[in-house]
């Protein structure tokens, strides 16, 4: 479980939020009312380590890296920085634009920083300029979240979503900054140390190469075997994307485990299976037939994506998941299983409908959850039938089934779209009703007009408590939908009494890919300023943070 610092008002004296928030310009959006100051960081100009082209060169050989680290001025320093800054002014907007590409966008920064004209130069390049501010943003960002206890410069990244909006934006951070960040996941035991493993996860590779090996060398040096699980389960999700040396590194040490520990390691290492090479998707299949129990073998299966896999092993699991002798945990295996139904050949599609028909309410719920998104891409024909199946649930499992549903929703023709929208108007309990719209909720930009505004009206009869929850699975298409619309959910927010539960709120409104109508800024900045308040600060910076969506 996540844990997070003591109440602030208990952690000694903190920087008042006013102090280190001034008006700040989010490209894409209207100005933020709770915004940080100009100075991004402490460190000095950076002089970009870049090697100039020259006469006849192509453009993509001008840089290989940049990094953004601080530097000891000097002469001959001072003369080469004025040399690539002549050659790169030279140079025309699209070989700029390429070389920013290539860069990230912390270095497309040092490189805007060390010289006015570069600044210019790059602000003139779309691209780069994107690059440029989105760096901007983290830095100021990260400045403000360190500074959160002069005696834990880190106890800010332990507040639940903190690290996991920060670890997309990696490559904002300077070598140092990541390196200290490592340290501070160095120092950690147990439960927090999993915590911000497991916030990283699949974004181990935007940390330097040299920092991603220390974290694999803490995973193998941890004693306990459950730990060594845990610290997979977190971090093995990013093992596609790191050097193959490391994934061997981390397969081997899954291959060390036994049982429930092995089973946790085949979980974060299968969550990236089918982007492995052939022989490493080999020895993870081999690795969840090993196991000898039930339960084990129905974790290491809710971990495992089947897409990029070999259909040869596909089948492999299939019958792992089919052949589980008690009953329970073989509904439970097949519907892990489900939830991969996306990647399956239409033969299996078919085969997990024909089963769940023939289960028994509550196990067919189970099976039905687990299709989840994926329920749009069967053929019309099953859609038709699972759309029957969760016609004739009981009232608490079509909630869950709805809920579960999420994005595949869009997929559907719009008349499955009313049928699953009539079902959440009839459920009774305000709780039900919110919980299913945390499935029809997801994508609602993509859904017939018609279903958009019954989904609206349904969130405007929700209770207090339920508000938060309904506009955070609506939040990331927001901007998207028609701005009267948006006004009414904006609405439903102002409303919202609680503090937390209003913070949650804010979070839905401002963290979709499309910001929202400019005509609504003004109630949206007087909305913000209202969570102005050091208890909530942290989770406040972390909402501005850039998604990957935003910054491209």
């Amino acid at each position: 479980m996540k844990t997070h610092p003591a109440h602030p008002a208990c952690a000694g004296h903190k920087p008042k939020v006013r102090e280190i928030m001034r008006d700040f310009d989010v490209r894409g959006k209207a100005p933020m009312p709770i915004a940080l100051e100009a100075d991004i960081t402490n460190d000095s100009p950076a002089e970009p380590v870049l090697e100039v082209e020259g006469p006849g060169q192509s453009s993509t050989s001008v840089v290989e890296q940049t990094h953004f680290e601080p530097q000891a001025a000097s002469g001959a320093s001072s003369s080469r920085r004025r040399q690539h800054t002549s050659s790169l002014l030279s140079l025309p907007q699209n070989a700029l634009s390429n070389i920013a590409d290539r860069l990230r966008p912390v270095d497309v920064l040092s490189l805007a920083s060390s010289s006015r004209e570069l600044q210019t130069a790059v602000q003139q390049t779309p691209l780069a300029e994107i690059r440029r501010r989105t760096a901007r943003r983290v830095q100021a960002i990260w400045n403000g979240l360190i500074r959160y206890d002069v005696d834990n410069p880190f106890a800010a990244l332990m507040y639940p979503g903190v690290t996991e909006s920060l670890a997309p934006n990696f490559d904002c951070l300077t070598r140092a900054q990541q390196g200290r960040l490592v340290a501070f996941i160095e120092g950690q035991l147990g439960p927090e140390r999993n915590s911000v493993l497991n916030d990283i996860g699949a974004n181990l590779a935007g940390l330097m190469p040299e920092l991603q090996e220390r974290l694999v060398a803490l995973v193998e040096g941890l004693q306990d075997p459950e730990h060594r699980g845990l610290a997979l389960q977190a971090l093995g999700g990013g093992a596609p994307a790191v050097a193959a040396e490391l994934q061997e590194r981390l397969v081997t040490v899954a291959e060390g485990l036994d049982g429930y520990d092995r089973s946790l390691g085949v979980w974060g290492l299968g969550l990236g299976v089918g982007r492995l090479s052939p022989e490493f998707q080999e020895r993870l299949v081999a690795l969840a037939e090993g196991l000898h129990e039930a339960e084990d073998r129905v974790y290491a299966l809710r971990g495992i994506t089947l897409a990029g896999l070999r259909p040869d092993l596909q089948q492999r699991l299939f019958v792992l998941a089919n052949s589980i002798n008690e009953a329970e945990q073989r509904v439970w295996g097949l519907a892990a299983f489900a939830q991969e139904v996306a990647s399956l050949a239409p033969a299996l599609q078919q085969e997990l409908v024909r089963l769940a028909e023939g289960l028994g309410e509550q196990d067919r719920a189970s099976v039905l959850r687990g299709f989840g998104a994926g329920v749009a891409s069967l053929a019309p024909a099953l859609q038709q039938e699972v759309v029957s199946l969760a016609e004739r649930l009981g009232e608490q499992n079509r909630a869950s089934v709805l809920r579960d549903f999420g994005a595949g929703v869009a997929g559907l023709e719009p008349n499955l779209q009313k049928r699953l929208v009539a079902i959440a108007e009839r459920l009774a309990s305000a709780a039900d009703r919110a919980s299913a719209l945390e499935g029809l909720g997801t994508g609602m930009a993509r859904l017939a007009l018609e279903v958009q505004e019954r989904l609206v009206a349904l969130v405007e009869r929700l209770d207090q408590t339920e508000r938060a929850a309904a506009l955070q699975a609506l939040g990331a298409d927001l901007g998207r939908l028609a701005s009267e619309l948006q006004e009414r959910l904006l609405s439903v927010a102002e409303g919202i009494h609680h503090r937390a539960d209003r913070l949650r709120a804010y979070r839905a409104l401002t963290g979709g890919v499309s910001p929202l109508a400019a005509e609504l800024t003004p109630r949206l900045t007087a909305f913000a300023n209202s969570l102005a308040d050091p208890e909530y600060w942290a989770c406040v910076l972390a909402a501005m943070l850039p998604t990957r969506e935003q910054s491209k």
